[in-house]
């Protein structure tokens, strides 16, 4: 299902992205909103646990941590990735629903059952490569996580399980790794920078995360029908086993139609006219003659 020659990162995913939101927005708002509460709801009673279990200082002492705390934090790891796993599943199925033309809604946010053990489990794995990684200067988490990029569209769409998904992404991330690793974090500031408007923005910016994946997926791997959402979509290049050239009719002359130019025939020259005064009359003869016409007098003198 993978091109031999898959193109490398195309930048113009985070516009198609856009445009592809602002045709849904309404649906893609909503379903991060419910996300938002659902997250919200799942995490409130463990901080009304942690407020229980810190103690109320006195005046002037300082509070102190209960070692048991510390031990509460796996448990809410494990109850945060699973219901993000569970409602992440459903964005992405969402996301490669709208990038077939088909509709959404709002209750695709929980179609994410399917997947839940599979993206629990690449959730897992990613978290403790990138943390390792980023303890050598960050920048190797970084780079784990730009060549996981299609990690969970691999889960979802590709149908493969936890590791064949972030096998099958670094596969394909691997011939641009730099480049991955530049797009993921500048995705991920997009994202954050949403989050800065009091966490309104988010509701914009965080679909742009799962449709980004999937428009990735889409140029990188291949879907069945999936639809051109924007003018940047590369054409398929041509398949020159069954190309034919066009046998286009060659050009007609065009008659020349100006007038051809056709010299006239020498004509005789013509003698010139001469007149002359008779010397004995004074009458002006019009040609030269010997005797003038009117007095027949010679017109030369002897």
């Amino acid at each position: 299902m993978q091109p031999q020659n898959a193109p490398g990162v195309r930048w113009e995913w985070i516009s198609e992205a856009w445009q592809m939101f602002t045709r849904q927005w309404s649906v893609w708002v909503l379903m991060i909103l419910v996300m938002y509460l659902i997250v919200f709801a799942v995490y409130l009673p463990f901080i009304g646990v942690i407020s229980m279990m810190i103690p109320t200082p006195g005046e002037g002492e300082v509070p102190e941590f209960p070692v048991g705390i510390f031990a509460l934090y796996p448990v809410i790891y494990l109850v945060l990735f699973s219901a993000l796993s569970w409602l992440m599943g459903g964005l992405y199925h969402a996301a490669f629903k709208q990038l077939r033309g088909e509709s959404i809604a709002v209750g695709d946010l929980f179609s994410g059952a399917p997947y839940f053990a599979r993206m629990l489990g690449a959730m897992f794995l990613i978290a403790i490569g990138a943390g390792v990684g980023s303890i050598f200067c960050l920048i190797p988490g970084l780079i784990v996580y730009g060549m996981v990029f299609l990690t969970y569209p691999m889960i979802v769409e590709g149908g493969k399980g936890a590791i064949d998904a972030i096998k099958a992404s670094i596969e394909v991330t691997k011939r641009d790794w730099l480049m991955f690793t530049l797009f993921a974090v500048a995705l991920a500031l997009i994202v954050a920078a949403g989050g800065l408007a009091c966490g309104v923005g988010a509701l914009a910016t965080v679909p742009l995360l799962f449709l980004t994946h999937a428009l990735a997926y889409r140029d990188l791997v291949g879907i069945r029908g999936a639809q051109n959402q924007g003018q940047f979509m590369p054409p398929p290049p041509p398949d020159y086993r069954t190309y034919t050239p066009s046998q286009a009719p060659a050009p007609q002359a065009q008659p020349w139609s100006a007038q051809t130019y056709v010299t006239p025939p020498p004509q005789p020259p013509q003698p010139e006219s001469a007149t002359a005064t008779c010397p004995h009359c004074g009458a002006t003869l019009a040609r030269v003659m010997n005797f003038c016409n009117q007095c027949g007098g010679p017109m030369r003198s002897a």
